[in-house]
């Protein structure tokens, strides 16, 4: 996430500074989903500017491909293109872009760029692709990535230049003094403060270096985060001690030099990109809903305004909504709604032998749908199918890879069939997507997960059971 560091003073004192991303039925303009080859681009800037982001977002695309030397996850990541950064803050006070995370599905939230400003969209992005691509990364090396990638300017309708000079980032390096890597390493839940953004500073200048004057360098660090490894073992190889303050003293000397070249990528493909359509107002007040990050009274307020403008009969999202609000039990919608994804999901208590079909139905008919393959890999699990688990849990990592729900229910697959090397493999992978700043739910959950592969290691000492 990227912090908005100053908030001008017009907006701070007075009230609807912001721009109203509402439905037309509360005045706002026509808000409209574009479908291209790896987003759903959704936004009620006007069309052109709207099929231009669009656009952009498909170069980043590219880009990630190119700079990390291999193909980027099959998804279609939904992303929301507000018209500025007030409107982002207006649903995240303090943020100018963010992503949201609902099971597997992760919404990016931001604003186009401003000339000489932060891409949103590219930092962002880079948290969820490079999450797959290096499934492992330290802390530095993730916002490193993001701040060199955030400076992306299209300079046309096909070519992106980034990676150029980012004046504040290197000066706060250079003056400070350019943290070692045996301190980043290190760098977990500190607060949005003088001391963060000295290491973001940081983290932008050792991965600019290495990608301008040491890519066989960084290249070894991208492969050793791809593997199983610990990580302090990669970093010791990538990274040897006693070469780690002759790298730094290089580091500094770089910024004092400040010799930068950016990098350009040329769109390889014509995006497909759909023809517009028109969201309707309870679709509206839906996707308001997920917008913000820490109101939840405001957030249910909308899920109550589209309860209010939903057609008759409801639509399967809305009927879950009611059903919530009102604490009906969603399996209860099941015969209404036999097929419905969204009911499927809500209703993932219910793991009989008619849901796994239903599920399977739903399957066919929203194949690419990673929330649905999740609960139906819960459910193939929970009715002792550790294959098929796996089976549906490799297709939903597939189109989700940022998901530590998928990728812990592989773990689970593994020691359910007792492949212990394989659980304990896993795991790692699973573990570096929770959150950096793991709540004490996310703490027994962690623990929970390890005392599951002991007892596999258990079961694999004590042998084949007598028959």
């Amino acid at each position: 996430m990227i912090r908005t560091l100053i908030v001008t003073a017009s907006c701070v004192a007075l009230s609807g500074c912001a721009h109203a991303f509402e439905c037309t039925v509360h005045g706002g303009d026509e808000v409209r989903e574009l479908t291209t080859d790896h987003f759903v681009v959704t936004s009620d800037l006007p069309l052109k500017q709207h099929l231009a982001e669009a656009n952009n977002l498909e170069l980043l695309w590219d880009t990630f491909a190119a700079f990390f030397r291999a193909e980027v996850p099959t998804a279609r990541i939904p992303v929301v293109v507000l018209p500025d950064t007030s409107t982002v803050e207006s649903f995240a006070s303090g943020y100018a872009g963010f992503v949201v995370r609902r099971g597997p599905t992760a919404l990016v939230v931001g604003a186009p760029t401003e000339k000489g400003g932060t891409n949103i969209n590219a930092h962002e992005l880079t948290h969820l692709v490079s999450a797959f691509m290096l499934p492992r990364q330290p802390r530095w090396v993730a916002e490193g990535l993001g701040t060199y990638f955030e400076d992306a300017t299209f300079k046309d309708a096909r070519t992106v230049k980034m990676g150029g000079w980012n004046k504040s980032r290197a000066e706060e390096a250079f003056v400070t003094g350019v943290v070692p890597l045996e301190e980043l390493n290190e760098w977990g839940g500190l607060r949005f403060n003088e001391r963060e953004t000295r290491h973001y500073a940081s983290a932008w200048a050792w991965i600019h270096y290495l990608s301008n004057h040491d890519e066989a360098r960084l290249q070894r660090l991208f492969e050793g985060l791809r593997g199983t490894r610990p990580i302090t073992k990669v970093m010791a190889e990538v990274f040897p001690p006693a070469e780690a303050a002759a790298l730094r003293d290089k580091v500094q000397a770089y910024l004092g030099a400040a010799k930068f070249r950016g990098w350009e990528t040329v769109l390889r493909r014509t995006p497909t990109v759909s023809s517009p359509t028109a969201l309707e107002p309870w679709r509206v007040h839906l996707l308001r809903n997920r917008l913000f990050l820490n109101d939840e009274a405001a957030a249910q307020k909308d899920l109550a305004m589209a309860v209010e403008l939903a057609p008759t009969p409801r639509p399967a999202a809305v009927a879950v909504v009611e059903a919530a609000l009102q604490n009906t039990p969603a399996k209860a919608l099941l015969d209404a709604y036999p097929a419905a994804p969204e009911v499927l999901i809500a209703a993932d208590d219910d793991d009989s032998k008619l849901r796994r079909a239903q599920l399977t139905q739903a399957l066919e008919v929203a194949p690419t749908d990673a929330e649905l393959l999740l609960v139906a890999a819960d459910a193939a699990l929970n009715a002792g199918a550790p294959e098929e688990a796996e089976a549906l849990a490799r297709r939903g990592l597939a189109l989700a890879p940022w998901s530590t729900q998928l990728a812990t229910t592989l773990v689970y697959a593994s020691a359910n069939r007792d492949r212990c090397d394989e659980a304990e493999a896993r795991w790692p992978i699973a573990e570096a997507l929770l959150p950096e700043r793991p709540t004490e739910q996310t703490t027994k959950f962690i623990a929970r997960i390890r005392e599951l592969i002991s007892k596999c290691r258990e079961r694999e000492k004590a042998g084949p059971s007598a028959p």
